[in-house]
């Protein structure tokens, strides 16, 4: 069960919430490693940093999770962290949740259950491959896609009518 109980816990340490403190969190790099050290607590070693709302409040409240992938704790006011820890979180943010912006559509092809794209991105020209779409593609928003390939990677279409005519048809006869 990630990031919730684990067969193992009870419904009440599930429902515990541990609030950290941005005044009292290190982070520190060491390698690729990112490491946090709470102030009176411990160094807890190859944390990961998840977003509690991606969407909807990006920079609001941060999961930080052990090597285990169990919940640390949340993190929020990250205007409080020194400015160390806060640019090694905003650059672990970056990189787990970088996201390539579709400018346009070039090709897509279905075959056997995957749908290969095609596309122009702010990032430059890419092909990806999307398999089950109703599960890796989410309409956000009114015209707003996001579409997640077989390697976890994200493409986004902020504005479905930015793009052009063709763009705009081949996006929505494979969705």
């Amino acid at each position: 069960m990630e990031g919730g109980a684990t067969p193992s816990m009870s419904l009440a340490e599930a429902a515990q919430l541990r609030v950290i403190d941005a005044r009292k969190v290190r982070f520190s790099k060491a390698g690729a490693r990112l490491d946090m050290t709470l102030e009176g607590d411990k160094t807890y070693e190859k944390v990961t940093i998840r977003r509690a709302f991606p969407l909807s409040v990006p920079t609001c409240h941060h999961s930080v999770r052990d090597s285990d992938n169990k919940e640390i704790g949340m993190l929020c006011g990250i205007e409080n962290l020194d400015a160390e820890s806060r640019r090694l979180l905003d650059l672990e943010l970056e990189r787990r949740y970088m996201v390539a912006i579709i400018r346009k559509i070039v090709k897509v092809t279905e075959r056997f259950g995957t749908v290969d794209w095609d596309v122009e991105t702010d990032r430059g020209t890419c092909r990806f491959t999307t398999r089950d779409l109703r599960e890796n593609a989410i309409r956000v928003g009114a015209s707003h896609y996001l579409l997640t390939d077989v390697e976890n990677n994200r493409f986004e279409v902020p504005d479905l009518n930015a793009l052009d005519p063709n763009s705009q048809s081949l996006l929505i006869r494979h969705l």
